[in-house]
């Protein structure tokens, strides 16, 4: 009952713009390239992987809150608020990239495929690391900049699995022997974000102010300490 009464104030306080305009760009991206023809399967797995990380990035300003620091006494507690803004933000990206998955599969050359359920998972590990790292500096920074620090974060953990080497490449083709193995550390990933989620909308805590000690140096004054 508390989140269905949050809902409305929370939808309308919810800065949606960058999610709406990467939402745009995603779906005009996966209609437009090669229009007219058919897609490639390389293709289709490079357009999806691009719109995951665009997602995730614009899915971060959703959990930006300008009068964060200033409700702290409210009856709803921050971790209510803070977790709604990010389900929501996660369902609009969400919703985003299954339209454009759809959109893609449906212009696959006939006979190949995707194998959409690995990349709906790294998808949603995209969308979660952006809300993570905007809810961390959330708690520093309320407003628009734990945005831009969200996309910041997303971006600088995708550029380092990019270059990363190894056995497990984070980032399979799926017709490589390897792709299960790796996407089940991408699944491990998304439950550990998830789970991190959690401490990462919890109420803030409050500053501990000095007790006022009264001294020969003035009433209301602290005394020193020699």
């Amino acid at each position: 009952m508390l989140v269905i009464r949050l809902l409305r104030p929370v939808l309308r306080a919810t800065h949606w713009t960058p999610l709406a305009v990467a939402a745009a760009l995603a779906l005009l991206m996966i209609s437009a390239v090669d229009a007219g023809a058919a897609l490639g399967w390389g293709t289709a797995l490079t357009l999806l992987r691009m719109t995951a990380v665009l997602l995730g990035a614009a899915a971060a300003f959703t959990v930006s809150d300008a009068m964060d620091a200033d409700t702290g006494a409210t009856p709803v507690p921050r971790r209510v608020r803070q977790g709604l803004r990010c389900a929501l933000g996660a369902l609009g990206a969400g919703l985003t990239w299954a339209a454009a998955c759809a959109i893609a599969v449906a212009r696959l050359r006939a006979g190949d495929e995707l194998r959409v359920p690995g990349m709906a998972v790294e998808a949603a590990v995209c969308v979660a690391v952006g809300l993570l790292s905007a809810s961390v500096a959330a708690r520093l920074h309320p407003g628009r900049v734990a945005g831009l620090a969200g996309m910041g974060g997303l971006l600088a953990v995708v550029s380092v699995s990019l270059v990363a080497r190894g056995p497990y490449w984070p980032w399979p083709y799926p017709r490589e022997d390897d792709w299960e193995e790796v996407h089940h550390g991408w699944l491990a990933a998304l439950v550990v974000v998830v789970a991190l989620l959690g401490p990462a909308c919890g109420d803030l805590r409050s500053r501990i102010r000095r007790p006022v000690r009264r001294g020969r140096c003035g009433r209301g004054r602290p005394a020193p300490r020699w």
